[in-house]
């Protein structure tokens, strides 16, 4: 806002002691708008609208992009949110960016036999998975590193989510053409993860789990792990997790099971051109709807509403989020 042509820098908890002449106002997005307040009676007005725009909050947190690092005028320091999310516990959004987020959630499941590996932490193992892997709590490091080459794209199989009866799920890409799925090296995912892909009657077992059968692991598998594995995954843990239902829940699932995992959101979106044929595939649009239509089955089971969804639809398209900018954490720096 200006006054008599001198600017001044508005804040939340400014007080404005005079009628500003101007008011401009610099958006994220870089552009400059100006408003004009011309002496015909509009004075109140220029008071009133400069006010509540200095005073506005931002729906940024709320969207769950806290990862962007934009922050609203009154918003809590990093350093103190750091503290709060001691005592927040559950209640809180996890972006699975930090050994620390793997670590929390991986304790709020209880899955015991599976600790949080660091033998990505520099993305130079699989370039498309996250830094930190959840995996059995006897396979070390140095084992696991010669694993990685008998799966496509890289992509081991790791835990998703473990179930309070018992139960483990867990993803992993197909095997590697090249590799012998017997080999020793790989020998701890038949044995110790009995589960099945999409071929070998892995659907199966997944029916006869609710049939009174004993808790056992599920390995879904498809050749990318990248697009119906983020769908499978998020859906069960929806329909079996009550804290998946809640909105730090969700944000965090979505975080997890698509923005770390390596869900590749701008060739699936259209939203890149190029040459080479288009790949586009509405998958993250097929599970919002998904959770759109159990959302309307049981509204009170859920902690938000379809207005979340239709901001987080409207998100994945806008320039603003680096969330669905890129296709990998790597990518995202």
């Amino acid at each position: 806002a200006s006054s008599f042509s001198k600017p001044k820098v508005l804040t939340a908890a400014s007080t404005l002691k005079f009628i500003p002449e101007e008011l401009a106002v610099f958006c994220r997005d870089f552009r400059l708008l100006h408003f004009s307040f011309p002496e015909n009676g509009l004075a109140p007005q220029a008071f009133r609208v400069a006010n509540a725009i200095a005073q506005a909050r931002e729906a940024a947190a709320w969207l769950g992009d806290a990862a962007d690092g934009w922050s609203c005028p009154g918003e809590t320091p990093p350093e103190e949110e750091e503290e709060e999310d001691e005592e927040e516990g559950s209640s809180t959004t996890l972006l699975f960016e930090s050994l620390r987020d793997w670590e929390k959630e991986l304790q709020r499941l209880g899955a015991a036999g599976w600790r949080v590996s660091a033998v990505n932490e520099r993305f130079d193992m699989a370039p498309s998975l996250p830094q930190y892997l959840w995996v059995p709590s006897g396979l070390l490091d140095h084992d696991l590193k010669r694993t990685f080459g008998h799966f496509q794209e890289c992509r081991v199989p790791r835990l998703c989510w473990h179930h309070p009866g018992g139960g483990d799920l867990l993803r992993a890409a197909s095997f590697h053409p090249a590799s012998e799925p017997g080999s020793e090296d790989v020998r701890w995912v038949s044995g110790g993860a009995r589960g099945g892909t999409e071929g070998d009657g892995g659907w199966k077992r997944m029916e006869g789990a609710g049939k009174g059968t004993p808790p056992h692991h599920l390995v879904p598998a498809e050749p990318s792990d990248r697009d119906l594995n983020c769908l499978l995954a998020s859906l069960v843990q929806l329909l079996g997790d009550p804290h998946a239902r809640s909105l730090p829940g969700f944000q965090s699932l979505v975080q997890r099971e698509w923005v770390a995992a390596g869900h590749p959101f701008p060739r699936r979106l259209g939203l890149l051109c190029r040459d080479s044929p288009r790949e586009e595939a509405p998958v993250f649009l097929l599970f919002l709807d998904c959770t759109w239509q159990l959302l309307g089955q049981f509204p009170a089971d859920f902690g938000f509403t379809e207005a979340f969804l239709l901001a987080l639809h409207d998100s994945s398209f806008s320039p603003y989020f680096s969330t669905f900018r890129f296709s990998c954490q790597r990518q995202r720096g």
